[in-house]
């Protein structure tokens, strides 16, 4: 039996399940048309007297009109179901759905930065609520790694990653290191260590005869630099910024404690329109894995040049 944890499932790879219908317009419109042809052609066998119905190709056919508008509602009525499906499942709810799936189960949206006079609340993410919500199946159970990670991520709102290393990490009999990242992959400060560490070391939380260490996470920082050739028309400045664009989000994606990023990675993703080779010059090697920290890319330097 394999047991997948909240951090190994890829929610955004699940299938939508059936109970989603796909939408389609025309097939509604079209299905109108082919039954009032039928309920048209059992009338006239019943009354000889009715004009046969063989317009349904005229726009302003009155049974086509009306079929228009009985299709857009049977649409919005589909529509209504698909949504209502969508707020009950945790993975596709959003908002107000979402507070209400995880209310199931005690979880509430944190507040990350209070309101003050002039600026409204700073609410926690629905991404971060999910990931809590899921980790929340294993709060029962003091000592697990989704129970770690579950306190952590409550106690300490902004927190942007978390990790539990334990003995097979590294090798240390008892011990549990939670190693812990800010927003940003910053440091987090000695107030906000204390606040995680505090809620960490609870009785109800960490087993008495472990022992729990809270880390702030390695930086390991980079720098990527690269080369782009541009096709002929489009605005090499604008080019250059969307690829950029592009570069940190995949960087970002692998923002995370304990993971690695491939210079490939890097590259492959500066690809967009108007970009037809990218290559990359730094960092020379693939940013290596290590459980104790998260790698952050700084500077993003690339050279553009039009296709001769």
């Amino acid at each position: 039996m394999i047991v997948l944890s909240a951090e190994t499932i890829d929610l955004s790879r699940l299938p939508a399940p059936d109970a989603i219908e796909p939408l389609d317009y025309g097939t509604l419109q079209s299905a109108f048309v082919e039954r009032f042809i039928a309920v048209w052609a059992a009338a006239r066998a019943v009354d000889p007297s009715l004009p046969q119905y063989d317009v349904q190709t005229l726009e302003t056919d009155p049974a086509v009109i009306t079929s228009e508008a009985w299709s857009y509602l049977r649409l919005l009525d589909r529509a209504r179901v698909n949504d209502a499906v969508r707020a009950v499942l945790a993975p596709l709810a959003k908002g107000d759905d979402l507070d209400n799936v995880v209310a199931r189960v005690n979880i509430a949206r944190l507040t990350v930065i209070p309101a003050t006079e002039s600026t409204p609340a700073v609410m926690e993410s629905d991404e971060r609520l999910l990931l809590r919500y899921l980790l929340a199946f294993s709060r029962p159970a003091a000592g697990t790694r989704e129970r770690y990670l579950f306190e952590a991520y409550t106690a300490l709102p902004i927190l942007h990653h978390a990790a539990v290393n334990g003995r097979a990490v590294h090798g240390r009999r008892g011990d549990i290191d939670i190693v812990l990242a800010g927003p940003g992959g910053r440091d987090l400060t000695d107030e906000e260590m204390f606040t995680v560490g505090d809620r960490l070391l609870a009785e109800d939380v960490k087993p008495e005869a472990v022992s729990v260490i809270c880390l702030r996470a390695q930086r390991r920082l980079y720098d990527f630099a690269g080369a782009l050739v541009v096709a002929k028309g489009p605005d090499l400045t604008a080019v250059t910024s969307e690829a950029e664009a592009r570069i940190r989000a995949s960087a970002k994606e692998r923002m995370k404690i304990g993971d690695f990023v491939p210079v490939n990675s890097l590259a492959g993703a500066a690809y967009g329109p108007g970009v037809l080779r990218a290559s990359a010059t730094a960092p020379a090697d693939d940013v290596s894995a290590n459980p104790y920290a998260i790698p952050i890319l700084r500077d993003i330097a690339l050279d553009a040049e039009a296709q001769t």
